[in-house]
């Protein structure tokens, strides 16, 4: 990672303005068409959920805005960004949070994601891992669509990690139709940002 020269930083001035605010993130929730995915991902008998995680981490580390975390009151660009995502406790309706590396390579990500969260067991999180900067919280409600989602926080102005969601997909005039939402905080991430990365995260489906 890289720590940020605030005097030279092109967006200082809006890092300055949102980082005072009482609540600087917003979130947006937006619907996907994931009719080719879908296809693709069955096809391939591949979990949807960890494909999706694979695809989105993807292309929120091509944007640097999304890598800028806030440490200490100062802000640091990450090489690279990691899944933190929600996963069910067998045998239980209870879930954990779990902490796995990305990789480029999608058959790779996805076996060291399962192992990562077998090797977890019933624990609810890995303290250590909770304690990192460059990852991103993920979560998903596959049981129903919905238009809003809000999550449990602290407010915390320096809170930067951006958090995404998504809910069930449902077909609509013969696509398939996915709710995906993200927060970030304003003072990294503009609107412009949210709409290239939901831009690509579609484009990207579609392949």
């Amino acid at each position: 990672m890289m720590k940020v020269n605030l005097d030279t930083w092109d967006r200082s001035q809006h890092f300055e303005f949102f980082k005072h605010l009482d609540v600087p993130r917003y979130l947006i929730t937006v619907p996907l068409d994931v009719t080719q995915f879908v296809k693709k991902i069955k096809s391939q008998k591949l979990s949807f959920y960890l494909s999706f995680i694979h695809l989105a981490m993807t292309e929120m580390n091509l944007i640097e805005n999304f890598r800028y975390r806030i440490i200490n009151d100062d802000v640091y660009l990450f090489d690279e960004t990691h899944p933190s995502f929600t996963d069910v406790i067998e045998g239980t309706e209870l879930f954990k949070f779990v902490t796995s590396n990305m990789d480029d390579d999608l058959l790779t990500f996805i076996r060291k994601a399962k192992q990562k969260s077998l090797d977890q067991g019933h624990h609810f999180l890995d303290v250590n891992e909770e304690e990192r900067f460059d990852v991103v919280y993920i979560t998903t409600f596959p049981w129903a669509s919905y238009t809003q989602v809000s999550h449990a926080h602290n407010i915390d102005k320096t809170d930067s990690i951006p958090k995404i969601a998504w809910g069930k997909f449902e077909e609509v005039n013969g696509k398939l139709i996915m709710p995906f939402s993200i927060e970030v905080h304003h003072g990294l991430v503009d609107g412009l940002h949210v709409g290239k990365l939901i831009q690509n995260i579609q484009s990207a489906l579609e392949k």
